[in-house]
């Protein structure tokens, strides 16, 4: 135990921490006692003050009634005994009795010491049978609670000194034999760490590794140790890696002197550092006579000589340059030559230069153009032919679409001539209605004149005129107004059809009035239409186009889908805002779409009535309006006997075409 304190004295004195951690000790212990001092000191205070307190209740309880009843029967022996049975109590300083004589208060008798002002005191008054007698004033003192806590005080401090001195060195210790020794041990390793001594490893005094349960200082002695290993394998690598340089260098300068390459280490100022054989060999130079040198003087003709100098002192990498020269015999050589800037820290080192002998490849692409141009002839006039043919082709195109101009009309035709054929029938029945009231009205009219000459009118047979003449009005005028109606439907839908306004419409109104113009088609189908939307939805677009599309869509189901279909026909439009676009959902229940023709239903010309009066351009003009004119998006869903679905989704207001 003595060597190990020692020790710890040793340590001590020659390292700082040890110093530090003593006194941090010293300090903490100091403090905590100091603190703990003060909490004893202060709940001891407490204690006293609170036994003080508890006895002036004590005299409250039990001295006031028998002081009043002596002091009202004027027993001032009796009185004085009382008051030195409170002065017996603990710290009790001073206590008086006052006697009350009309209004003013007179002492009557008083035991212990009086002074200016007390550290406890209170006044009581003393009562009998109601009556207030006089007043009792207690006083307490602190003086003897002063000295207890000074004494106690003083013996808590020695000995939390004592005991702060004795822990704090047992602890210096225990921190020099758990920490401080095993500091001292890495530091010596570090201080004689060598790297041609890296094959000894740290090891702890007291801790052979491997330990069962390792803490901080054996994870840092392993740390160090794997430190050490990395070391020793990077040292061995690098020592392999600058053998392998030394390889890769000899390798390089094999392959450099042995290349058909010619290659050229050039200072900034373009004069050769070094060069190898290819080039040598090919300038037909001895090697000391090319040093030095500049290579545009030896590599470059007259001609260009100043011009690629100015490029390649711009020192940045140039690739597939060629460059005509002249060798010592006079032959003219073309030398393919690419550069790369060599950098030696921010500043250029070399510019090395590749040269490449495409002397022979030049006079083979010389050969080439020459029976380029041979074939050039053949080829311009098989262009001729072709383009001729092109032309042919281009003239036969633009009557082709023409063509399918003048169908695509045709069928807008078609569709308003079907409009017309519904406004015809639809306006038929109730302007026949309207003729036969009017009709009916002008007999009633003539009969009435003829009892009116024959002075026949009674009353009977002017009521019977009269609500005649009312039932044939109120007919007149319902039909009159329906047919109104009808042409006022009529005419807007036929307006929006052959123009392309753009404003804004109610999107039901919109489509209610394509089923009313197509009503005479539906009901002699006997095709039901139920449409879906919201009779405030508005927006601003092409009222024609949507018109158009409806149309459409309605009579390909009634001249396909349910032709001859003998099941419940139904055809279901749902509009509707979804996702900030205008959804239009048509479905019907017929007999769907053929799979050979639904991969190319919205292409011209494709129709299933071939010969049969079908154009194919129902859907094709359905598409266009769609995609081009209103810019949205058109998908078609069906199968056989199950019916079509066509999903139509729109921008709420098109981009302006």
């Amino acid at each position: 135990m003595s060597g190990l304190f020692s020790k710890a004295i040793k340590a001590m004195r020659g390292n700082t921490l040890s110093y530090r951690l003593l006194a941090y000790i010293l300090l903490c212990s100091t403090a905590l006692a100091f603190l703990i001092t003060l909490l004893q000191l202060a709940w001891d205070y407490r204690k006293d003050v609170d036994l003080i307190e508890s006895s002036i209740t004590q005299i409250e309880a039990s001295f006031l009634q028998p002081i009043a009843a002596s002091l009202w029967n004027l027993d001032e022996e009796q009185v004085k005994v009382q008051l030195e049975g409170i002065m017996n109590l603990p710290n009790m300083q001073f206590v008086m009795v006052k006697e009350i004589l009309g209004h003013s208060e007179v002492p009557l008798l008083s035991q212990g010491a009086e002074r200016p002002h007390y550290d406890i005191s209170r006044e009581f008054s003393l009562t009998y049978q109601g009556e207030v007698v006089g007043k009792l004033f207690v006083a307490a003192s602190l003086d003897q609670v002063y000295h207890r806590l000074m004494e106690k005080s003083v013996l808590i401090l020695v000995s939390q000194t004592i005991k702060t001195l004795v822990v704090s060195f047992c602890i210096l210790l225990i921190i020099y034999y758990m920490v401080v020794r095993h500091i001292n041990r890495i530091v010596h390793f570090a201080e004689h760490f060598e790297l041609d001594r890296l094959g000894d490893p740290l090891e702890l005094e007291g801790r052979p590794l491997p330990r069962p349960k390792p803490d901080e200082f054996d994870s840092l002695a392993a740390a160090l140790n794997q430190m050490r290993t990395r070391l020793s394998d990077e040292f061995s690598a690098r020592q392999q890696a600058l053998e392998q340089l030394q390889q890769e260098r000899d390798f390089s300068a094999t392959l450099i002197n042995s290349s058909n390459v010619l290659i050229c280490c050039l200072e900034p100022d373009l004069s050769i550092a070094s060069i190898n054989p290819a080039a040598i060999l090919l300038t037909g130079y001895v090697q000391h006579e090319i040093l030095g040198q500049r290579w545009d003087d030896i590599f470059v003709n007259r001609q260009q000589r100043d011009q690629l100098a100015a490029s390649l002192q711009e020192h940045r990498p140039h690739e597939e340059i060629e460059v005509p020269m002249l060798d010592q015999q006079g032959h003219e050589l073309v030398l393919l030559w690419s550069f790369a800037p060599f950098y030696e820290g921010p500043d250029l080192k070399y510019l090395i230069g590749f040269g490449y002998d495409i002397t022979q490849i030049k006079q083979v692409e010389h050969e080439i153009i020459q029976l380029n141009e041979q074939l050039e002839a053949k080829v311009d006039e098989r262009t001729r032919s072709l383009s001729e043919s092109n032309s042919q082709l281009t003239r036969a195109y633009d009557e082709l679409k023409r063509t399918q101009q003048t169908l695509v009309e045709s069928e807008k035709m078609a569709s308003l001539g079907s409009l017309v054929a519904g406004v015809a029938h639809e306006i038929n029945t109730p302007i026949g209605i309207s003729v036969t009231a009017s009709s009916y009205l002008q007999e009633r009219v003539l009969d009435f004149k003829q009892h009116i000459e024959a002075k026949q009118l009674s009353r009977s047979y002017l009521n019977d005129f009269v609500s005649n003449l009312d039932e044939s009005m109120s007919l007149l005028q319902g039909n009159l107004r329906r047919a109104s109606e009808l042409i006022a439907s009529f005419k807007q839908v036929a307006v929006d059809q052959s123009s392309e306004a753009h404003y804004s419409f109610n999107v039901a109104e919109n489509l209610h009035q394509v089923v009313v113009s197509l009503g005479h088609r539906l009901r002699k189908a006997q095709c039901e239409v139920d449409i879906h939307c919201d009779p405030e939805l508005v927006i601003h677009s092409y009222p024609g186009s949507f018109a158009q599309i409806y149309s459409n869509l309605i009579l390909n189901s009634v001249n396909h889908a349910f032709e001859n279909w003998d099941r419940q026909k139904r055809i279901t439009i749902t509009v509707q805002v979804k996702d900030g676009e205008l959804e239009i959902d048509y479905r019907d229940n017929g007999r769907g779409i053929s799979p050979k023709i639904l991969p190319r239903l919205f292409e011209p010309f494709v129709t299933s009535k071939r010969g049969q009066g079908g154009s194919g351009l129902g859907t094709h003009i359905i598409y266009n309006l769609v995609v081009q004119l209103l810019r949205g998006r058109i998908s078609c869903h069906s199968e056989p006997d199950q019916g079509a679905q066509f999903l139509i989704r729109l921008p709420l207001e098109p981009l302006s075409v």
